[in-house]
């Protein structure tokens, strides 16, 4: 296979991506890619204005905290390059890192297994991109365990003292990490 072929496979690839997920978003109401947030959302809740900037303080090894004066919004993910978006209602791309919120489980949006969860997926991952474009948040270390098997970090996030992940849960959109998945249907 020449260059040529490699490099137009790899762009007929991302579109094939993009125009796929633009099909999911459009039915079940997510946000577009690039979007930070969608006016569904927006009307969910009063949102805070952020600069267009981020700068991490690292406190430990495991613990990052956004300065919010320099506090650099989600979009969606979109495509193969993902530096820092939200994937779905309990993963997300930081600066570069993936990580899994370790505390929830939320509905797969990717691959659901009814509709019922493709509907209730869509609402926690458009829910989870307006959690976290509030403000500044804290990324705190599992304890005992620092990846997943995927090589994801694993998480919690916190602002003022509470999980962005307990708030799913308490709006019904997550379930509580039991150490394993269950059944959404």
């Amino acid at each position: 296979m020449s260059f040529g072929q490699i490099v137009g496979l790899a762009m007929l690839t991302a579109f094939s991506a993009g125009a796929g997920y633009s099909y999911i978003a459009d039915r079940h109401g997510l946000p577009m890619p690039g979007m930070a947030i969608s006016q569904e959302a927006a009307d969910m809740t009063t949102i805070e204005t952020v600069s267009p900037s981020v700068q991490f303080i690292k406190t430990s090894p495991s613990t990052s905290k956004v300065r919010s004066e320099s506090f650099k919004p989600y979009t969606l993910c979109s495509g193969a390059v993902r530096t820092h978006c939200i994937i779905d209602g309990d993963t997300l791309w930081h600066n570069g890192t993936k990580i899994r919120v370790a505390d929830i489980d939320t509905p797969e949006v990717g691959q659901p297994k009814c509709s019922s969860e493709a509907a209730l997926g869509a609402k926690a991952t458009r829910r989870f991109l307006q959690l976290v474009n509030q403000g500044p948040f804290e990324l705190q270390a599992w304890p005992e365990r620092d990846e997943d098997k995927y090589g994801r970090k694993l998480r919690v996030l916190v602002r003022n003292g509470r999980s962005l992940g307990n708030i799913l849960v308490s709006e019904g959109l997550a379930r509580t990490w039991s150490g394993r998945r269950q059944p959404w249907c």
